[in-house]
């Protein structure tokens, strides 16, 4: 842009700066290339505008020790606000760190504590689906004469909501007799395995659903 703008090797008054606005650089960068480019031009060699720095350049990385991350208690680096203050790092720096694997998110979800006994009386039931009359080739029964029931509960409202609302609009008003104790409604499944005959569905899979509404049940 500087050659093709330049008249015997002068510039305008503000083509530097327009070429530093068109690059995004800073208009000083554009002046020492320019007499680079001159210097090279009068001594008729190749014009060169790379950069001079050798080998890696600019800010080095402070190196870390991440193994440190062990001895802080797992209740005190829940959130990237706190491993950044055990850690005395910045936010975006672990940011960084979980962009490139070096750390990771896990979510930690309580499993029911089962004793001896109750391990060996889910092992018994799984013992029991056997069918023990197939003597060598051992097989699940075959379940059609089980019926399967199990429920869901849904919360009618939560505790707090979020919403997006114009800058005029009256807040919503919401409110229950306690908070602890919000209606809920449960859905109760029954079910079973479905019956085929000569490739036809005889029987289907969803026997009834039943939908109950519980207020202040704990």
């Amino acid at each position: 842009a500087l050659l093709k703008d330049n008249k015997n090797g002068k510039l305008g008054k503000k083509d530097t700066r327009r070429v530093a606005d068109q690059f995004g650089v800073h208009i000083r960068s554009v002046q020492r290339l320019w007499k680079r480019g001159k210097i090279q031009l009068a001594h008729n060699i190749p014009v060169v505008v790379a950069s001079h720095k050798k080998g890696r350049s600019g800010r080095k990385a402070i190196p870390l020790d991440l193994e440190q991350l062990r001895n802080i208690p797992l209740k005190q680096r829940m959130t990237i606000e706190d491993v950044s203050s055990k850690l005395g790092i910045s936010k975006s720096r672990i940011q960084r760190y979980l962009k490139k694997g070096l750390l990771r998110r896990h979510s930690s979800s309580i499993k029911p504590y089962l004793t001896d006994a109750n391990k060996k009386t889910r092992l018994k039931w799984c013992v029991d689906m056997i069918d023990q009359s197939l003597v060598g080739d051992p097989r699940f029964k075959d379940f059609f004469d089980y019926v399967f029931i199990d429920e869901k509960w849904f919360y009618l409202s939560q505790k707090s909501e979020k919403y997006y609302l114009l800058p005029e609009e009256d807040e919503p008003h919401r409110a229950c007799k306690n908070k602890n104790y919000i209606p809920r409604l449960m859905f109760l499944c029954v079910c079973a395995r479905p019956r085929f005959r000569n490739g036809e569905c005889v029987f289907m899979v969803k026997l009834v659903v039943f939908h109950l509404s519980l207020m202040n049940m704990l």
